[in-house]
Formats: C-alpha cells, structure tokens, sequence
C-alpha cells in the first residue's frame, strides 16, 4: 500500500471514508484517556535533513512549537508467529544518515504531529488538568488534514515510495486507584487477586496484566492485533492503574479494494471501535457512570 503521490490533496479528501459511528459504540463525557495516537508506519521513505525547515513552515500555523528527538525503530506486528506478543521491532540499514524524530506541537502542547523517516503520528495529551479529550471525530479529522499535508511536501520534495507498512490506533487511561473507580479487568484476568494475596500471609503490592487478540479477514488472513495491558503507575502524589490498548495492523489486508487513504480511515475506525469496546468490557459499570457514559 503507497499513499497516492499523482493526485492533490482535495481529491484525497474527497475519497477519504467519512467517520461513521456505530451507534451502540459506548462513548463517555469525562473518559480517563490521557494520550491518544494513531499513525503509520512507514517503509523507504527517503528525507534529506535540509527539507525538514519545509515541512515545519507547513505545519507552523497548527503546530507552532517544534523539538527534535532520537529516531524510533518501526514497531510492527508479524502475522503469523513472531515473538510471544506478536510485537516486532524492526531496524534498518540506511544509505544516509538518520533524520531526527521532529515534533511539532500545539501552544498549549496536547496536540502534536510526529515525523521521521519511517512513521507519521498525530497524538494528544493530557497536558494540563483543563485539558478536554477532543473526542475521536475531531482527532481523526486533524488526522486526514495532517496526512494529506505530509503527503503533498513528500511529493514535492521527491522522497521516493511511501509504502504503508501497517497503521495503528492506541489509548492510554490512567484510572485512580480508587474502589469506586477500579477496573475487574485484573480481578477477572488473574481470580486470586480477589483474595489480595497469595495462600498464606504474603500480600501483593503489585500486579501487571497483558494478553492480546489477533483478527482475521473472511480467507482467515490475520491482518491486526489488538494488545491490552493494565499496571499501576504513579500519577503526582496518587496511585493508578495505567489501562493500555493498543490496536495495529495491516490495512491492506482487509481493506485491497480502497485507495490507500480510504483503507488507512477504515482500518483505524475498526481499531477504535475495538478499543472502545474492550475498555468498556474491562472496567466496570460504577467506573462508566463516574466517567458520565453516555451510550
């Protein structure tokens, strides 16, 4: 899959599958989301360090603010087999020297748009107390708008094939250690939990939890994962459980029959449908009406 380089960014807009949401998909006025990311990873994307002052001019009126970090290796899921997690990292013998992971962000900095030569991310953060989820309609749709500018300034700079590796869609919330407020998503993975401690006097002061489910296409092709992990973090002066989930995958897989714009939407949409749903079955019903769930 290669994001199209021969037509402009209102044709992509146009083919770009609009967000439909399933109307029994739970949704929550007050979530315990703290960061949001979904992006691509991308292969033999060739930058050169002196079209990155390029890009930030196209990204400055959203994203004023721009720091320079350490390169990330591509992290991918191999179907089949793999490692126990199906996680796969992935490095790669360059030609040139690496570019730089650049940031560029939002004044407030909750938004942000991440580059490097072998992904594209947008995300959103938590970065203050007042700070409002922008809910997933409008985080999708800075999304599309940032994708198809990314996509114009490879094509003018000529930076050889975009080819789409896989994509992702990923939540993090940071749920207060409270019991009114608690998941069962331990309790319901690992039974003796309940208990507080093992058979005898030793008691547990720390539990991690992770397990993943793989999806296949009709032909029984897996094509995505979905990973959910749950331990407890300090957050300032308190104690929470850090409920992790994350959805990545193969666009193509499912979705050959679309341009490539069109699959990435309706592979991510599937995704956040998917964690959506798994959240709310891992935590429970006294949680949802602290967070003011709506459906």
């Amino acid at each position: 899959m290669v994001i199209p380089s021969e037509r402009g960014v209102d044709q992509m807009s146009e083919q770009a599958m609009p967000y439909k949401r399933s109307p029994d998909l739970p949704s929550y006025s007050s979530p315990p989301v703290t960061q949001v990311d979904i992006g691509l990873h991308i292969q033999a994307l060739k930058l050169r360090a002196v079209d990155l002052g390029d890009l930030y001019g196209r990204f400055r009126e959203n994203y004023p603010l721009i720091e320079e970090h350490p390169p990330s290796p591509m992290q991918i899921e191999r179907f089949p087999g793999g490692s126990p997690s199906g996680v796969h990292f992935e490095f790669q013998l360059l030609d040139r020297p690496p570019l730089p992971m650049l940031v560029f962000l939002t004044g407030d900095r909750s938004s942000l748009v991440q580059v490097d030569s072998s992904r594209f991310f947008c995300a959103w953060r938590r970065s203050a107390d007042d700070i409002a989820y922008p809910s997933y309609e409008k985080f999708r749709a800075a999304f599309v708008r940032n994708v198809e500018i990314f996509e114009q300034f490879t094509t003018d700079v000529d930076a050889e094939a975009k080819s789409i590796v896989q994509a992702e869609v990923s939540y993090v919330n940071d749920i207060p250690m409270r019991h009114e407020a608690m998941p069962d998503f331990l309790v319901r993975e690992i039974p003796f939990l309940a208990n507080k401690g093992l058979p005898g006097e030793e008691e547990i002061s720390s539990v991690c939890a992770a397990h993943h489910i793989t999806y296949k296409t009709s032909q029984g092709v897996e094509y995505a994962r979905l990973h959910i992990s749950a331990e407890p973090v300090a957050v300032g002066a308190e104690t929470a459980l850090r409920l992790i989930l994350v959805y990545r995958g193969e666009p193509r897989e499912k979705y050959a029959g679309m341009d490539a714009l069109s699959a990435v939407m309706s592979f991510l949409d599937e995704g956040h449908d998917r964690v959506v749903r798994a959240f709310t079955a891992y935590t429970t019903p006294e949680a949802h009406r602290l967070w003011g769930r709506v459906t």
